[in-house]
């Protein structure tokens, strides 16, 4: 009895081992994962703050405790600028007053201030024989370079040639050129009496028909200087003295004269930095026209005329004057500059539709930038000096 018992279970012991067996390899069954460890999900890391942009807005708002800049803008930037110097004034939350006068007039200004002790002016533009002749030999000009922090201004990819510095044969780093429209000749003319076909190369200017019939600034004086140096390292000394001595020329200290007298036919032509005032008299609508519409044999010029950006040495408003300098010289800054002026940035990325068509810069053209030689303010000093000898 006992051995059919156990031999019994035995048995069912055997079954249930085959059922269980069988259970386990069962190829339709659906196999039970092993629990998965979970995986922490990384934080989003915080960005960093833009350490540029808590210097700008401390440097906004130090600038909007002192509350104003007080500038001396040159030549059509400083008459022209009135309308639009609201919108230099929202963006940096100053007020800015404009020093008025020619750059001769304000230096005397400047020079005698000093002289007293009395630092009343943050920022320059102007021309180079200006700064170089006058601010730079004073010592009233702080280095503009140790002021800019403007990644858009630091960025030397994005001007013409690089960063201009027109004092750097002195390395000093005080004059920086932010402007240089093309030209295709340093002419000015009064259209109801030249057809600019007749004149393909500066040696023109030499016809007798232009003989009396020619009206220029003093060729000797700080503004027209660089017209002087390129007809002098352009054309040659026997041209200049040809020109100057040959063809009955009335020369004046007055460029709004000499445009009006050109406007009003008295003369054909206008040389040596006749631009600017000839330009407001054609927006008047007379007949007279800045922008020479044919290149000459000789070549065309990016010039940075009046163009230069300096920052007085004990400026009043320090915090002013760096805010202005280092947003002056970024793309929203030379855009509105472009927009007063009319003439083309040396900054390559911005829009030149408000550039007068002559007056741009052409992608792939050689153009004469005489200011970029190191030698070039002792060019402009032997210019200017052989003109005083031979002028009569």
């Amino acid at each position: 009895m006992i051995r059919r018992r156990a031999a019994a279970l035995a048995i069912i012991g055997s079954i249930l081992a085959l059922l269980i067996s069988g259970c386990g390899s069962d190829p339709t069954a659906t196999p039970i994962p092993p629990t998965a460890t979970p995986v922490p999900v990384a934080a989003e890391p915080t960005p960093s703050p833009d350490p540029f942009l808590a210097e700008w807005a401390a440097l906004k708002a130090a600038a909007a405790a002192e509350g104003e800049l007080i500038a001396f803008f040159c030549c059509a930037f400083g008459r022209n600028g009135k309308d639009l110097m609201v919108e230099a004034e929202k963006e940096l939350g100053i007020k800015i007053v404009m020093s008025t006068g020619s750059s001769r007039q304000q230096w005397a200004k400047v020079e005698a201030e000093r002289a007293a002790g009395v630092y009343s002016l943050d920022v320059w533009t102007g021309g180079l024989r200006t700064s170089n002749n006058r601010l730079l030999p004073a010592g009233a000009l702080s280095n503009l370079k140790e002021l800019l922090i403007h990644p858009e201004v630091l960025d030397e990819s994005l001007w013409f040639g690089g960063h201009f510095w027109g004092d750097n044969h002195k390395e000093s780093n005080k004059v920086f050129a932010y402007g240089g429209g093309a030209s295709l000749a340093e002419i000015t003319y009064n259209t109801d009496l030249l057809d600019p076909a007749e004149i393909t190369s500066y040696k023109d200017l030499l016809d007798p028909k232009w003989k009396g019939k020619i009206i220029a600034r003093d060729p000797r004086e700080a503004g027209t200087s660089q017209g002087t140096a390129l007809y002098y390292t352009l054309m040659g000394k026997d041209f200049l003295r040809d020109l100057l001595t040959t063809q009955d020329i009335t020369f004046t200290s007055d460029a709004r004269m000499a445009a009006e007298q050109l406007a009003l036919g008295a003369y054909t032509i206008c040389l040596f930095a006749c631009g600017t005032e000839v330009e407001a008299a054609r927006k008047d609508g007379l007949p007279v026209q800045e922008d020479f519409p044919n290149a000459l044999e000789e070549g065309s010029r990016i010039s940075t005329g009046g163009n230069t950006l300096m920052a007085l040495d004990g400026a009043p408003n320090p915090n002013a004057q760096k805010l202005f300098v280092n947003w002056f010289l970024t793309k929203d800054g030379q855009d509105w500059w472009q927009r007063i002026t009319a003439t083309q940035s040396l900054r390559n990325d911005i829009p030149i539709d408000v550039v007068t068509p002559t007056g741009r810069r052409e992608a792939g053209k050689t153009y004469i930038l005489m200011e970029r030689d190191v030698n070039f303010q002792a060019t402009l000093e032997e210019a200017v000096n052989f003109v005083k000898e031979v002028m009569p």
